[in-house]
């Protein structure tokens, strides 16, 4: 992602326990290797980063969140006490829940559960959560019922002063303005797939599996502040298939882009390449890019002694 001096990737290499930086313009990739222990431990699998600049950076390992310099040094620790309601993941099943550092409020958000779904503000000098900012249900799940399988927690993005969330089971985006507490719906529609999934009519891991093969599935709403623009990725529902192993089920879905202006008027959508990209939510968004690891097991050009990717620019005019 884009933030101040970094224009590539920051990604956690959870086998050794280090993070990478992959940088787009020279294609180089560094390394800031992690402690478990010490002053500088880190213990947990990192979950979620939101970085600022190559030598701040926060990360949230389950436990705590770390800003650590380019070194690995450990610059502040944040201990949420009620981390079991906390929700800061990237799961292709269930959410794409993200953090972010406000550098104007010095403060981080996050996304948490409790009786409801809402967004924390912690001030970081304080060590104090100063606002809370309750997040709307599903138009399609207005009582919030946990009827939709693994999909039943709200993706969380942020951009400026707006919470951004969605439900991954249906198309709608929701805005919250943290500043006027005003709130918008946009319904978001896709051309290509159906805007809402299925119910899940029982409980058990193999039922849920088999949900979210056959239903779409909307993951979180991304900026890209070069060019002003939001965009968002879903996948289509496949039929169900035994006599394939769920990854090549799973690889076999259909990816799309839909991409929206700054006032999230509609400006196009588009149906990516299949049996190219990562589906398990492998993509990241640059200042006026998208960037989609190549990593899908049907590909026939696959090369996985090879880092590849592509930079899809979004490149479209208004709807009329």
């Amino acid at each position: 992602m884009d933030c101040d001096s970094i224009n590539g990737v920051v990604a956690y290499n959870y086998r050794l326990h280090s993070l990478d930086l992959i940088d787009i313009a020279d294609k180089g990739i560094s390394s800031i290797a992690l402690q478990k222990e010490g002053p500088d431990g880190i213990p947990g699998r990192i979950s979620g980063i939101c970085p600022v600049s190559k030598d701040s950076i926060w990360l949230y390992d389950g436990i705590a969140m770390y800003l650590v310099d380019g070194m690995g040094h450990v610059q502040d620790k944040v201990t949420l006490h009620d981390r079991e309601n906390v929700i800061i993941e990237t799961n292709y099943a269930m959410c794409t829940a993200r953090f972010f550092y406000h550098k104007e409020h010095g403060s981080l958000l996050y996304l948490t559960a409790r009786d409801s779904f809402a967004i924390e503000e912690y001030d970081v000098r304080n060590k104090c959560i100063i606002n809370k900012y309750p997040l709307s249900c599903s138009l399609v799940n207005p009582a919030g019922e946990q009827v939709y399988g693994d999909m039943y927690h709200p993706n969380v993005n942020f951009a400026d002063e707006k919470i951004l969330y969605n439900y991954p089971y249906e198309s709608s985006i929701y805005v919250l303005d943290m500043d006027s507490g005003e709130r918008s719906v946009i319904t978001a529609e896709s051309a290509f797939t159906s805007n809402m999934a299925n119910k899940c009519k029982s409980n058990g891991y193999a039922v849920w599996e088999r949900h979210r093969i056959e239903n779409v599935h909307f993951f979180d709403v991304m900026y890209l502040p070069g060019s002003q623009l939001f965009v968002r990725l879903h996948q289509s529902g496949v039929v169900f298939d035994a006599r394939q192993s769920i990854l090549s089920v799973l690889d076999g879905k259909s990816l799309y882009m839909s991409v929206f202006d700054k006032e999230f008027h509609a400006m196009g959508e588009l149906k990516l390449e299949d049996r190219r990209y990562s589906l398990f939510t492998g993509w990241c968004a640059l200042a006026n890019s998208l960037l989609l690891f190549n990593d899908n097991s049907l590909s026939d050009s696959m090369d996985y002694d090879r880092l590849s990717v592509d930079i899809v620019t979004p490149a479209f005019t208004p709807f009329d």
